[in-house]
């Protein structure tokens, strides 16, 4: 996304922090890579004072490095970090899930949505494995996901997660570079959508549980062959 940015509706602020956490999310611009604000300001057509706040926002969300007379970059990955990430999703995924597979027990338009979702699970996995079905792929677990905060039923709950998903997407792109684990987390993604429809939380919950444990044990095995200047191995 390289075209001026222009909206009525929303600051300049807003809409600059908005292209960059997506370029960031999607990979588009890679840890460590610096954010000259001169840079910033010819691609995005606003000024510095929005820029300047749209980094410091992206750094409140731990997307972005900013340090004195060395300017801002984009995060690092830290391998501790995602390990602290993954922990903490296995703490609040499982419950999410069971409220999600409550609600879908309880309001047919919930359960319709995740029907869907599975169809389309299920389209995926029949497609010859591909640059473009990867891509469809992480698409439809980012809905699913999303699809999970809508149907969590705690306040609280739901926004923590949501918070989250900036740096899981980041990682995702990241780190799945295996068509193979593309079949895994699909079929992973399958079980889970039975589990909910057939409205057994505990098993959804289990099944959450294990793909993410085996998401993390992916993401280590690649993130150590990453570039150095995207991985902090400390």
């Amino acid at each position: 996304m390289t075209s001026p940015l222009a909206d009525g509706a929303v600051s300049k602020a807003d809409l600059v922090h908005r292209q960059l956490k997506e370029e960031i999310e999607l990979g588009e611009l890679a840890p460590g890579t610096p954010l000259s604000e001169l840079s910033l300001v010819e691609r995005t057509g606003a000024s510095r004072t929005p820029v300047r706040e749209a980094l410091r926002r992206l750094a409140a969300e731990g997307l972005v490095d900013l340090t004195p007379r060395q300017g801002a970059r984009v995060s690092r990955v830290s391998l501790q970090n995602v390990r602290d990430l993954f922990d903490f999703r296995a703490m609040l995924e499982p419950e999410a899930i069971r409220q999600a597979t409550r609600a879908a027990a309880a309001d047919p338009e919930v359960r319709r949505a995740f029907a869907e979702l599975r169809t389309e699970f299920t389209r995926i996995q029949r497609r010859v494995p591909s640059q473009a079905r990867s891509r469809a792929f992480y698409e439809l677990a980012d809905r699913f996901d999303w699809a999970i905060i809508g149907a969590t039923r705690n306040e609280h709950l739901r926004r923590t997660i949501a918070e989250l998903r900036p740096h899981t997407a980041r990682l995702r792109n990241l780190s799945h570079v295996d068509p193979q684990r593309v079949d895994v987390s699909v079929a992973e993604h399958l079980v889970i959508c039975d589990a909910l429809l057939a409205g057994d939380a505990d098993a959804a919950a289990a099944g959450i549980a294990a793909h993410l444990a085996d998401s993390l044990r992916t993401i280590f095995r690649n993130l150590a062959q990453a570039p150095g200047d995207a991985l902090d191995l400390a």
